[in-house]
């Protein structure tokens, strides 16, 4: 009597197991499901400047995290007092500051401050600022205010908590997925409690991109289980023809799917949008890799003609191809980890450690349950019951003579395909320098979703709202009113009023606007900051009436300063900022087009472009003023100089003429060409003034003639522009005026730089990690590095290809790269196996290859179209970048079963493929028949030489 074996003893502890524990696993599951959450500013790892930036800017305004409420009709009266405007904007604006949060979520507060068109205007009309109504409207125009000057906007700042907890603060009320309800956020309940219609509500702001994205994940969530249970049963039944067998394999994949959503939040990770893939990916292997064991199943008990062990037998044949399989897929994913764009890194590392789990489920809970309840193929019944038609030992099996027939094709003219296979590499090659990244959070969406129909709304009736964000630090060291008493005025030069101060901040304002406003490249809509709510600031003129005008100002404003830091555009650093305490935040918060075919990197740099300008002035003349001090004695007031430029460079002195009158010295601009004057010229032009400042443009040799002509050079914009530049790129600038440039915006740009940084990094990681294992598989160097080059046809078509169609790789195709190399690698290793099993058994390459070509290419390609089908249904995904990886693997898939049954057999059948060759036999005749019979029974097991002797009847003398 045979020994029992352990599936025997265990089959059932087994499945009580399995039966106690996938109700957790559907718990945890669940609970990962429900903590779902987006932030586009968690996308980098804390340490990076951008996200270091963000967190604190945030910590000083919070002020991006704010919502837009809008709808057609929210219009102003002409009323000054509002009597006439729709009066559903004043009745949200006081349910918003009355609605709390859920206990789950804190329970406080859920908007800290709410602001409307009519609440600020009221505030600009009356005194100190004392607009009027058309001024005040036209600094509201493009921000809270519409062109027509009556459509307008709602504007609520979240709560710290409820920024924390978005989907309980601002979320659209839903059922959830079928697991719980979600409360009415305190968003709805205002919309709700004034009457306004859900569905023709208008919705913008950074927290509502991130809800729109918790949404789409959760709604791809559900079409890929769906679509991908019913590809994977169809597929599966396909494949068995059995609904036992079907329901098990789906039980499989279910199971295998809920284990790797609840090592989620078991770890201490929350879900996001990318991972809400994973669950998908990995029932769509675990189908495979189920039918894969199944398909063992069938052939052993086909072999030995009955259920005796069979399972036992398809597991031991099953172990080790599956498990290289999954740790080549589980490198693939790994690779991920090395990606710096968080959903990435997290995709790959729990869907490695999904690959590797399932593993778990497929050797111990399928193999019990097959043993528990035996199922007999149909096939094995047919030839029980006698109705099968006995083959005759040469006769091939069914299906694989067409496969014979097409790898003697390949044989024949493996040269050939090899030389076309190379130029297909070596063309797409040329196409990976021209790859792209992009990543543009509304191109997440699809054409049809709602975020961006609102979002083209609110551009055509009120205009830009996505938000970037600048802040200007004034250090206490450049601030008048910190100045010591007992400095002299020439000591005070590098010192601003509060005025000065607003003024340089209002200045780098209007430099944006010029260059990138509507009047330039048409990039940005309004602009804000606290000069938006000050009196009229004034021209840039000299004089004593203008001086007097300044300092009647600098005291409103220094009376009015805890009104503009109320209004959150002003701050000052606290104590817990050491040496920086009592630095001065002003914030300009700027509109950007969602709209506009520039990347964001470009945007970054080209706001950069128009602020240095202004702060390259302001350096220049605090040069230029410290010369002046010097040059009489400490007292610079009532001195005059001339800022030189050359005539084609217009407006390249305004700022340094505005900055210099302000500390009542006359400045004046000249355009000179040096060159085109005489020495004398020169001395009789210049020398009434007591200096000279030089723009850009003007070569070592005027600053020669200027020197020997006695006239002083007080500064020159080549060494303020050099001084701006290490003042900006440090990281909140020293004793100088500096900006930092924050936001999503620039989150977003470094995450584009960084993914196609982790694309090259984790493709060579992949890469250089696998083709060991190869080298392990294949018993040499040489042939595990021939063997990885078929392999990377598929990447290479797909990012070469987008290289020459200029296709930018986005967030889901660089995910594709990597898995899809460990992926392809699955049936080389499959291939493999069989080739030394016919390499031992026949002793000659090229027969051996014909075989095992033969025998493997089915399964090459059933298991192709298992994997490249059941992951298309990433492809029907609403979520951009999931619906891309869909499309990148499907067709990286398929490409990589036209490389495995095309370039590899190619490459084995011509004279590379020596290196496949194993260890010479004793030389015998080419003629000379093959005896196995001795190694058969010596070495193979009644289940393998069964299969020897079936497989190579032809050729064996028994």
């Amino acid at each position: 009597m045979a020994k029992p074996s352990i599936l025997d003893r265990y089959k059932n502890q087994i499945l009580i197991l399995a039966v106690l524990l996938t109700p957790l696993a559907c718990y945890g599951a669940i609970k990962a499901i429900a903590n779902n959450r987006n932030d586009v500013s968690d996308w980098l790892p804390k340490s990076y400047p951008e996200t270091v930036e963000l967190r604190w800017f945030r910590k000083h305004f919070a002020a991006d995290q704010f919502i837009l409420v809008s709808w057609d009709g929210a219009e102003l009266g002409e009323a000054h007092d509002g009597s006439q405007d729709d009066p559903r904007i004043q009745q949200l604006a006081d349910a918003l500051l009355e609605v709390k949060l859920p206990e789950k979520a804190g329970g406080g507060q859920a908007f800290t401050t709410v602001t409307t068109a009519r609440s600020v205007l009221k505030q600009l009309m009356s005194p100190p600022q004392s607009l009027t109504r058309k001024d005040a409207t036209k600094r509201l125009e493009g921000g809270l205010i519409g062109g027509n000057g009556k459509q307008t906007v709602v504007m609520a700042t979240l709560s710290p908590e409820a920024s924390a907890n978005l989907k309980y603060s601002v979320s659209k009320p839903k059922a959830g997925l079928g697991l719980k309800k979600w409360p009415t956020s305190p968003l709805y309940q205002a919309l709700d409690k004034v009457g306004l219609d859900r569905e023709t509500i208008r919705l913008g702001g950074p927290p509502i991109d991130n809800v729109s994205i918790d949404d789409e994940g959760e709604k791809t969530l559900l079409r890929l289980a769906g679509l991908a249970g019913l590809l994977g049963i169809s597929l599966a039944y396909w494949s068995l023809r059995n609904v036992w067998m079907t329901a098990l394999v789906f039980m499989c994949g279910i199971i295998s799917a809920a284990v790797s959503l609840a090592m989620v939040p078991l770890l201490g990770h929350r879900m996001d949008a990318i991972l809400m893939s994973m669950p998908a990916l990995i029932y769509v292997l675990a189908v495979s890799g189920a039918v894969h064991i199944i398909n063992y199943y069938r052939q052993a008990c086909m072999e030995q003609g009955n259920l005796d062990h069979a399972i036992e037998h398809a597991v031991v044949h099953a172990w080790r191809p599956a498990i290289l399989c999954a740790v080549t897929s589980g490198i693939g994913l790994a690779s991920l980890l090395t990606s710096d764009i968080l959903p990435i890194a997290k995709f790959g590392g729990f869907s490695a450690l999904g690959n590797f789990t399932m593993l778990i489920v497929l050797f111990m809970v399928l193999p019990a349950a097959m043993k528990k309840w035996p199922w007999t193929p149909p096939e094995l019944k047919a030839m029980q019951a006698g109705k099968a038609v006995q083959k005759h030992d040469d006769e091939p099996e069914f299906g694989a003579a067409g496969w014979t027939r097409f790898g003697n094709f390949i044989r024949r003219h493996h040269a050939l395909v090899l030389g076309a296979s190379m130029a297909t590499i070596v063309v797409l090659c040329a196409g990976l320098p021209r790859i792209t990244t992009s990543i543009d959070l509304l191109k997440l969406f699809s054409d049809d979703a709602r975020l961006l129909a609102d979002y083209r709304w609110f551009e055509n009736n009120l205009g830009r709202i996505v938000p970037m964000e600048l802040v200007v630090r004034f250090p206490r060291e450049t601030q008048f009113e910190a100045a010591p008493e007992n400095l002299a005025p020439g000591q005070k030069v590098n010192r601003h009023t509060f005025f000065e101060r607003m003024k340089l901040v209002e200045r780098i304002e209007k430099s944006i606007e010029r260059k990138l406003g509507k009047d330039g490249d048409d990039l940005i809509g309004a602009t804000m900051s606290a000069a938006t709510f000050a009196p009229d600031l004034g021209g840039d003129e000299s004089g004593v009436g203008a001086a007097t005008y300044r300092g009647v100002v600098n005291k409103r404003l220094l009376a009015s300063r805890k009104d503009l830091e109320e209004s959150g555009f002003l701050r000052v650093e606290g104590p817990d900022a050491g040496e920086r305490a009592g630095d001065e935040l002003w914030r300009i918060s700027v509109r950007v087009a969602a709209f506009h075919d520039i990347n964001h990197g470009e945007l970054v740099t080209r706001m950069r472009n128009a602020v240095n300008p202004v702060l390259t002035a302001r350096t220049a003349s605090v040069d230029a003023l410290e010369g002046l001090s010097q040059r009489r004695h400490g007292q610079p007031n009532g001195a005059k100089v001339v800022a030189l430029r050359l005539p084609e460079a217009k407006g390249a002195t305004d700022d340094v003429v505005a900055f210099i009158n302000t500390k009542n010295v006359v400045a004046q601009s000249a355009a000179v060409n040096l060159e085109a004057l005489s020495d004398e010229q020169i001395q009789k032009n210049l020398a009434p003034f007591d200096g000279v400042i030089l723009t850009g443009g003007y070569g070592a040799h005027d600053y020669e003639r200027l020197r020997s002509a006695e006239i002083p050079i007080l500064a020159s914009f080549e060494s303020a522009a050099k001084a701006v530049e290490h003042d900006v790129r440090a990281e909140h600038g020293a004793a100088g005026v500096d900006v930092v440039f924050t936001g999503v915006i620039p989150v977003v740009y470094k995450a584009q730089h960084a993914l196609l940084e982790s694309l090259i990094s984790s493709t060579w990681w992949s890469f250089m990690t696998i083709t060991p294992l190869m080298m392990f598989v294949c018993r040499g160097f040489a042939a595990g590095a021939v063997v990885m080059v078929p392999n990377t046809l598929p990447v290479l078509v797909v990012f070469g290809g987008m290289g020459w169609l200029g296709i930018p790789v986005d967030i889901g195709s660089m995910m594709a790269a990597s898995i899809a190399l460990g992926v392809a690698v699955d049936d080389t290793i499959h291939f493999l196996a069989w080739y030394k099993d016919d390499l031992k058994n026949l002793g000659d390459r090229a027969e051996a290859t014909l075989c095992s070509y033969r025998r493997s290419a089915n399964a090459t390609l059933q298991a192709g179209l298992i994997n490249g089908l059941g992951l298309s249904v990433f492809a029907t995904s609403s979520f951009t970048p999931t619906q891309r990886f869909g499309w990148l693997m499907l067709t990286i898939l398929v490409a990589g079963i036209v490389a495995e049954l095309i370039m590899l057999p190619s490459i084995m059948f011509g004279p590379i493929g020596r290196v496949f060759d194993l260890k010479k036999r004793k030389s015998r005749p080419a003629t000379e028949p093959i005896d196995v019979r001795g190694r058969v029974d010596s070495v193979l097991s009644p289940l393998d030489r069964r299969r020897a002797l079936r497989e190579h009847g032809a050729s064996l003398k028994v």
